[in-house]
């Protein structure tokens, strides 16, 4: 009896002792919590602050708030805090630090421009000079980025392409030579990206009446024109069917994209119409295209896969 007592006594002690751990840890997480939110609101407290500095022109005091802030912003905040650090800047005559800062901010996000309602036209036109100097440089990265997780097979590959087509249509980048080449390549990729990821099934290799395409499997690398260092591949064999327009298509123009994948061997592995011209000349061009040979692209010697574009321009004298 008196050792079962004991037991009884020690389990007792136990589980008040466990209850007490428990709620000792209820309590430390919570206040963790309550620090978290503590600092959160300091910060839009301390935004708030300097935004009212800034308009009140204490640029100063304003820069010096949002350079203490500038490390841990609250959620949603960061690119406020750094967007206000350049007004300040370019307040106080510091162009240099916000052409500097304001080129991180397009790394980070490259669709940002500022608010009409914060930034003074002289500020907007300054971000504007920036993005139209920047925004190639970026689009070139993110284009290798994206090209090397299609490499890869990274499943982020297509969102990576959708955002790079989406910065490729900026007004910034309207101007940009390169853009239409680099958005035609990049459109490639992605789509080649989610024929690849898709599973396995009869889908047309060109919208609507095109026979089906074998799945693929994307090679190590695939080289395109936008890549230095490449050889483009050279057609060995490429016969193309023959243009025979109705009376009234022979009146006009059609304008079309033909995409080829070439491996190591020259060998079209994959023949896509993306943008079509007439359906029956579309059907009979991918099936010409697929038995295309090529002397296959180089790299510093050595055969590599290629991603090929060929813009197609069906008219009367065309074959």
């Amino acid at each position: 009896m008196k050792f079962r007592t004991t037991s009884q006594i020690a389990f007792t002690l136990g589980a008040a002792m466990g209850f007490k751990k428990i709620g000792c840890s209820v309590v430390l997480v919570l206040s963790a919590f309550a620090g978290i939110a503590s600092a959160a609101d300091d910060s839009l407290d301390n935004l708030d602050r300097a935004k009212s500095l800034y308009a009140s022109a204490a640029y100063d005091e304003a820069l010096t708030i949002l350079d203490q802030i500038s490390g841990t912003p609250a959620p949603g905040d960061r690119m406020s805090v750094a967007a206000y650090r350049v007004y300040c800047l370019l307040a106080l005559d510091r162009q240099d630090e916000a052409r500097a800062l304001i080129d991180r901010i397009l790394h980070q996000s490259p669709l940002f421009v500022p608010s009409d309602n914060e930034a003074s036209p002289r500020i907007q036109t300054i971000f504007r000079d920036v993005r139209r100097a920047e925004l190639p440089k970026i689009a070139r990265e993110r284009y290798a980025e994206a090209k090397t997780a299609f490499d890869r097979k990274d499943p982020t590959t297509v969102r990576q392409f959708d955002d790079l087509l989406t910065l490729l249509d900026d007004p910034d980048l309207h101007d940009w030579s390169a853009a239409a080449d680099l958005r035609a390549v990049a459109s490639a990729f992605r789509d080649l990206a989610k024929a690849v990821a898709a599973p396995a099934s009869p889908v047309a290799d060109f919208k609507a009446t095109a026979p089906a395409s074998q799945p693929l499997t994307p090679p190590d690398i695939t080289y395109t024109a936008a890549d230095s260092d490449i050889t483009p591949p050279v057609p060995l064999v490429q016969r193309t069917p023959q243009w025979r327009p109705s009376p009234s298509e022979a009146a006009q123009d059609y304008r079309g994209v033909l995409r080829l994948l070439i491996d190591r061997a020259g060998t079209v592995v994959s023949a896509t119409m993306p943008t079509g011209t007439r359906p029956a000349y579309d059907q009979a061009l991918v099936r010409a295209a697929r038995d295309w040979k090529f002397q296959p692209a180089l790299k510093q010697g050595r055969p590599v896969s290629y991603l090929k574009i060929i813009e197609i321009h069906l008219t009367m004298s065309a074959p």
